[in-house]
């Protein structure tokens, strides 16, 4: 396994090294004030006020020596350069930090109150040396390797590896197995930082577990797919269509440039076969804007299905030694297009344990934790940044679609938000051309993360276990928790960017953001839905029993049910009416704008959707068949019914796979009768009886 060539070192940024040369005197000790000395002479505060500066609690033959680390530039200013290694020349570990002299001190001073104690120590002890140097280098291209996280309470204990003796690489070598620091931390509140670093070969046996077979190999079946005039034009159209709403690929990586969207067609062979089988396979329903394309397959389906099983089986093959680009193509796979009857059913559950791989696998990369301060190529850093903001917002939009706990906690991560740097190019100057086709890809992606934040605020708030258990009772509460959460989300909007919030300044932009307008009126829509719980009391449920059943007791049970009029199981208001009005108008006008903004969605949609809106369709259609089973009134009712009827229409109208489901879920209940299959209140039943006719 071969380490590529390491580039210049960069300034140290961790916390300053604070020598203890020359303790504070017993004056400013006394007094917990910082003691500035020159060598052998009386400090500064001692000299300005002409006192005795003492040094009696201390044994000036315990003063410390610092000695230079090996190979360190004795001039300041200077980086230290990095000459290439190979790790498989080692074949044994670096010498470790060994048991050092005994130390002799004081008890008494462990608890000195000014914090800058000497520990009187043996008089040939000397500390280990200041670390080596290290380069910046990447940890996910290394050949040969694969890397993990090592957690704060692992078996390799991370403040125990912080003691070690690592290389100018990084690197503590052992055979096969090597520990590599990350670089750069810990500083202030960060812990220490390390990752195992294990040859492929060790996992050659569990991957035969996971393996499908093959008699060809990937790379061949997938170039006998697609010819690389076609692997161009794919990718092209991935950049454009793709790209700006799920940026996870690194444009400096392969030499792209706001210019020029397409690689070499040798760059282009050196992607991982997963990863490019993802790429082509997303680029598919976009082939029509393609000229070459589009007549190619214009009598022959493209090999999408195929291009898809090509990234499953090497991303669980490859699961056991990952890499950025399995990850990549996991998060592809997320979001493949569904085909025929499968557009209308819901997602197995398969697809929310696959997310839990996905995120298992990201933090065993490491990438939940901070990595700017980290010694990898700032290509690299930014990658992985926009790679994590990705993955958070589908564990939480899918969470809250799917009503399952999400996988991220929030005190496990803590990688701060995206800004217009995680979106540089290497070598792009700035102008107003670059910052015009910047603003299709980092606000619109910046904004989408700070999004699913309040996402993870809403199912946190009002759809946990515990918050539902609580509030679905609670009408004040849910109302109080609502109203914060429509302030969070209104002032979100509040700041995006122009071109993101008035969608027709342009067909383009309109197209591209559309998703994002959808995502924000669907989180909303999820608000007024918790705000709907509580305005109306449960009926009691069914009386529970065991067969076979007493026969009198069934003629009893049947005479109750015969005479308990109608209106005694009506669902009963909670709340008072003028509150309970101004929410339901609310409510009614939430699914008014969403209804308007399907509307006025091209009925061509020409742009990358999220997978997981399809489910977002399916919960507005839910949520508007509540707002008319629980209608306080018939004028509400009609309304809501109106609402439903016009919903039906813009579903048939847009004919999108991606809302088939939803016209599934609405048209379900219907074509039996509302009446059959919920239990409606006289007003409801009126009205939906009188719009039926």
């Amino acid at each position: 396994m071969e380490l590529s060539p390491k580039t210049p070192v960069h300034p140290d940024t961790g916390r300053p090294y604070r020598s203890k040369r020359h303790p504070p005197c017993d004056q400013c000790r006394l007094k917990k004030l910082r003691c500035e000395a020159n060598q052998g002479a009386s400090c500064q505060r001692c000299q300005s006020k002409s006192s005795t500066c003492s040094f009696d609690r201390f044994n000036s033959n315990a003063l410390l020596q610092i000695e230079s680390a090996p190979g360190s530039d004795a001039k300041s200013g200077e980086s230290a350069q990095a000459s290439p290694a190979v790790v498989d020349q080692y074949t044994t570990c670096t010498t470790p930090v060994g048991p050092e002299s005994a130390i002799n001190y004081d008890s008494s001073l462990m608890n000195d109150p000014a914090g800058d104690f000497l520990l009187p120590l043996h008089p040939d002890f000397h500390l280990p040396e200041r670390p080596t140097p290290q380069a910046i280098q990447t940890l996910d291209l290394l050949k040969g390797v694969s890397s993990q996280l090592i957690g704060a309470s692992g078996e390799s204990d991370p403040w125990l590896l912080r003691h070690c003796k690592f290389d100018e690489y990084g690197f503590l070598l052992f055979h096969q197995v090597h520990f590599r620091n990350a670089g750069g931390v810990p500083r202030d509140e960060k812990i220490p930082v390390h990752f195992l670093v294990s040859a492929d070969e060790l996992y050659d046996a569990a991957k035969e577990t996971t393996k499908y077979p093959r008699l060809t190999s990937r790379r061949d079946e997938m170039d006998s797919l697609i010819t690389p005039e076609c692997g161009k034009r794919l990718f092209s159209l991935f950049m454009k269509f793709v790209f700006p709403t799920l940026p996870i690929l690194s444009r400096s990586k392969l030499g792209l440039t706001h210019l020029s969207q397409v690689p070499e067609s040798d760059i282009l062979q050196t992607l991982p076969v997963h990863l490019l089988a993802a790429i082509y396979a997303s680029a598919q329903p976009f082939i029509k804007f393609d000229e070459y394309l589009s007549v190619l397959h214009a009598y022959s389906a493209p090999p999408t299905d195929r291009l898809w099983r090509i990234a499953f089986e090497i991303i669980m093959e490859e699961i056991h030694t990952p890499h950025l680009a399995v990850l990549q193509a996991g998060l592809l796979y997320l979001h493949r297009q569904h085909h025929g009857s499968q557009s209308s059913v819901a997602d197995s559950p398969f697809m929310w344990s696959f997310v839990g791989m996905l995120v298992g696998l990201a933090t065993s990369l490491g990438l939940q934790l901070e990595c700017r301060p980290m010694g990898l190529p700032a290509w690299e850093r930014r990658l992985r940044r926009r790679l994590w903001w990705a993955l958070y917002a589908e564990d939480k939009w899918r969470s809250l679609l799917m009503g399952r706990p999400p996988y991220i906690r929030h005190d496990e991560w803590d990688v701060t938000e995206l800004d217009d740097d995680d979106f540089y190019i290497d070598g792009q100057v700035s102008s107003p051309d670059t910052q015009t086709r910047s603003a299709t890809c980092a606000p619109q992606f910046q904004s989408f993360a700070r999004l699913s934040c309040l996402v993870d605020e809403v199912q946190h708030r009002l759809f946990s276990l515990r918050a539902a258990q609580r509030l679905s009772s609670s009408f004040p509460e849910s109302l109080q928790t609502a109203r914060a959460l429509l302030a969070k989300l209104k002032e979100w909007y509040s700041h995006l960017p122009l071109h993101l919030r008035h969608q027709e300044n342009s067909v383009l932009l309109s197209n591209q953001s559309s998703c994002l307008h959808f995502a924000y009126i669907l989180l909303e829509v999820f608000i007024f839905r918790a705000l709907l719980r509580p305005m109306v009391r449960s009926t009691a449920p069914p009386r529970l029993f065991e067969e076979p059943q007493d026969s009198l007791e069934t003629m009893v049970d049947d005479y109750i049910a015969e005479i308990i009029s109608a209106e005694e199981i009506d669902p009963v208001p909670a709340i008072d009416n003028n509150t309970g009005n101004a929410v339901l108008k609310a409510a009614e006008n939430c699914a008014a704008t969403m209804l308007r903004s399907v509307l006025r969605m091209p009925c061509d949609v020409s742009t990358f959707w999220f997978s997981w809106c399809r489910i977002g369709f399916a919960t507005v259609s839910s949520f508007m068949m509540l707002l008319v089973v629980q209608a306080p009134s018939k004028e509400h009712a009609v309304r809501a019914r109106g609402l439903v009827d016009m919903w039906r229409q813009a579903l048939v109208r847009n004919q999108c796979p991606m809302m088939d489901l939803a016209l599934v879920r609405l048209n379900g209940p219907h074509w039996m009768g509302l009446t059959r299959n919920f239990f409606l209140p006289n007003h409801v039943r009126e009205a939906v009886e009188r719009t039926d006719q």
